[in-house]
């Protein structure tokens, strides 16, 4: 499914499409930057093997194409063995997610969601535990204006007015009170600022883009308004001037501890590993901060191999955990479509 011209989304599907039943996986096919190839220890595209062959290293191991790759490995292994399917067992493979989730935005809107029944994404979850609950995100761009003069002259500093919403948005957002009981409270954090010509002139514009981590007992609305606030009241000072926009809009993910695909999926993974396995939230976003905004969401949960190395210099995967997840993939596809 084309996004931009170079960029396609892959939706694939077996099984019957009429069915009551349907079974979506899902999993993003681009990855992070390299950061420096040189300070790799081999081809961070090579996918060699290292320790006894127990690890597979390279860019995207654990965040997530080895979690993709199961899933697709798990269609291709009901294909071989001509598995007859009670439903359909569907694939989204999507663009973008590390730059704006825009692949999973546009499947979102095109439907190929709605008729689902389970959504498993196979991002990375620490010990092959079941994420059941996942933050939302908001990423925003803030643009104070002011008026470009010489530092020792009379001016309108920019800068000094970003820090005042920065502070202010820091102090709003960061003591807000409902706190969820695995993903915490809301996160805010400023992480980008630019502006400025030269260190003797007052910067007549400074941009900064913020991200704001969601949890499920907040709207994106709500948040909105509460940045919104802060660039309204601002605005409102003498010589102020702020514009804002928004970059990306997700909400959070919340299920229940006690749903039964989440529970049967705890149950297939316990079975496969031998020790017990827990349900968590994951305080990151997914791309499912898109598919929830369909009118008909189905249950969605995360289960994925990988490590904390994910983003990092020599990020690898551990095979043994790889072929695991690949097992609970095929485990819960055939209880439910088998």
């Amino acid at each position: 499914m084309p996004y931009k011209e170079d960029r396609e989304s892959v939706v694939i599907s077996i099984g019957p499409q009429d069915s009551n039943f349907k079974l979506g996986f899902s999993g993003h096919m681009d990855v992070v930057n390299l950061g420096d190839p040189e300070a790799w220890q081999d081809d961070p595209f090579s996918g060699k093997l290292y320790d006894n062959h127990t690890k597979m290293y390279g860019r995207g191991t654990t965040d997530m194409k080895s979690g993709l790759a199961g899933m697709a490995a798990t269609m291709l292994t009901l294909l071989e063995e001509k598995i007859p399917l009670k439903g359909e067992l569907r694939l989204l493979a999507t663009v973008g997610e590390e730059t704006g989730m825009w692949g999973s935005e546009e499947l979102t809107k095109q439907g190929y969601v709605d008729d689902l029944d389970v959504l498993i994404i196979g991002e990375n979850t620490i010990d092959l535990n079941v994420v059941y609950a996942s933050n939302g995100d908001i990423d925003y761009t803030i643009t104070s204006y002011g008026k470009v003069a010489i530092s020792s002259a009379p001016g309108i500093n920019a800068l000094d007015h970003m820090l005042d919403f920065i502070h202010m948005a820091n102090q709003k957002l960061r003591t807000q009170t409902r706190v969820h009981e695995t993903l915490g409270p809301l996160v805010h954090n400023v992480t980008m600022i630019s502006g400025g010509d030269q260190v003797n002139s007052f910067p007549g514009k400074v941009t900064a883009r913020g991200n704001v981590r969601i949890n499920p007992l907040y709207t994106v609305e709500e948040v909105q308004e509460m940045l919104e606030s802060i660039a309204i009241e601002l605005n409102t000072w003498p010589n102020y001037q702020f514009e804002l926009q928004y970059d990306f809009l997700g909400g959070a993910v919340d299920g229940t501890l006690q749903d039964e695909y989440v529970t049967s999926a705890k149950q297939i993974l316990e079975e496969i590993l031998g020790h017990s396995v827990e349900i968590v939230g994951e305080t990151g976003a997914t791309d499912a901060s898109n598919f929830i905004k369909s009118p008909s969401a189905p249950t969605i949960f995360v289960v994925g191999p990988g490590n904390e190395t994910a983003h990092q210099i020599d990020e690898y995967v551990n095979i043994e955990e790889y072929i695991a997840a690949t097992e609970f993939y095929e485990r819960f596809v055939r209880k439910y479509l088998g």
